[in-house]
């Protein structure tokens, strides 16, 4: 009997003590648990604190670069050669320090009879990318439904960069051909210019690849002392509506007599891209009613002097068939 009651007590007692034990063992699971919630959590908020401050250092960044774009714009003209085909040029200058990528133009044209119409255009990534401080010859051909050759019209556009900044391009009355296109070609062959878009790049020493050209000359006084290119605004009007492949066989001559004798200077077909000067020309192309800009140079005359008229000499082909034609252009004085 007392060896039972013992027995009963001990028991008790083991119970008593392993219910003890447990309670610990499942406080400690409770704060082992409270804790890794707790680390968990005040990790999740470091981390979603980091990614916060990086969102707004890079909008910052966004920001600062965006208002740090400077751009300005000359010599813009919208010309329509064509039935609901217009196209923009201009010469956009970056003032800014770091490059400018321009991403899309818009473009609104209206007339004095109530109509209008608008359109845009994705651009290049690639060429459309004016570093800072350079100068770009913008040559965007655009479609705008309802616009005719024959008629007047007021243009706006404006240029979008990938910061998202709007550049205005000035409102412009639009350039329309009124030339029969047979008259054209039966009379001076099949490439028009416009002769009020002549401009020049004078440089101070000859150029290497990849050389900014600079800023245009709009002038008809060229200076004798610098390395010059000549900028053409062409129209490929031949009536075949063929595209023209000018090769490295064109070039603008200047003629002029010295002790008697019949002298010249010339100046080859170049190839300048976003402004630049590039080596190795191997051809160009007029695409039909679009005008193009087409360069020569750079040269720095040896034997001109005065004014004297200059002589645009183009060949390539049209199609299959050769093309060649050499059209008597201007007059400028060399000083």
């Amino acid at each position: 009997m007392r060896t039972r009651l013992w027995h009963k007590t001990r028991l008790g007692k083991f119970r008593a003590e392993r219910k003890g034990f447990s309670s610990i063992v499942g406080a400690i699971f409770m704060v082992i648990i409270v804790w890794i919630l707790a680390s968990g959590y005040f990790i999740y908020t470091l981390s979603e604190n980091t990614v916060y401050n990086d969102a707004i250092r890079e909008k910052n960044m966004l920001e600062a670069d965006r208002l740090s774009e400077s751009v300005q714009v000359s010599n813009t003209t919208y010309s329509v050669n064509s039935n609901n085909n217009v196209v923009v040029t201009a010469q956009i200058q970056n003032t800014g320090p770091s490059s400018i990528q321009f991403l899309t133009i818009w473009i609104y044209a209206s007339n004095s009879t109530g109509w209008n119409n608008h359109n845009f255009s994705k651009l290049n990534a690639t060429f459309y990318t004016v570093p800072g401080g350079s100068t770009f010859s913008l040559n965007v051909p655009l479609t705008v439904n309802g616009l005719y050759s024959t008629s007047a019209y007021n243009i706006t556009s404006w240029l979008i960069t990938t910061r998202g900044n709007t550049v205005p391009l000035p409102k412009q009355p639009a350039v329309t051909n009124n030339i029969t296109v047979a008259q054209i070609s039966q009379g001076i062959g099949s490439i028009a210019m416009d002769m009020k878009q002549f401009t020049h790049y004078d440089l101070n020493s000859s150029p290497n690849n990849g050389t900014d050209i600079g800023a245009p000359n709009h002038s008809f006084i060229v200076p004798k002392s610098k390395y010059t290119f000549f900028a053409l605004l062409l129209t490929n009007c031949d009536p075949s509506g063929q595209d023209i492949n000018l090769t490295s066989n064109c070039y603008i001559w200047v003629p002029t007599a010295q002790s008697e004798t019949m002298k010249s200077d010339s100046w080859s077909i170049a190839k300048i891209v976003g402004n630049k000067y590039m080596t190795g020309f191997t051809y160009q192309i007029l695409p039909w009613s679009i005008p193009t800009w087409v360069y020569f140079g750079a040269t720095q005359p040896k034997w001109d002097a005065g004014v004297l008229p200059v002589n645009i000499c183009l060949f390539g082909k049209i199609g299959s068939a050769d093309y060649g034609q050499n059209i008597p252009f201007i007059s400028v004085d060399f000083q």
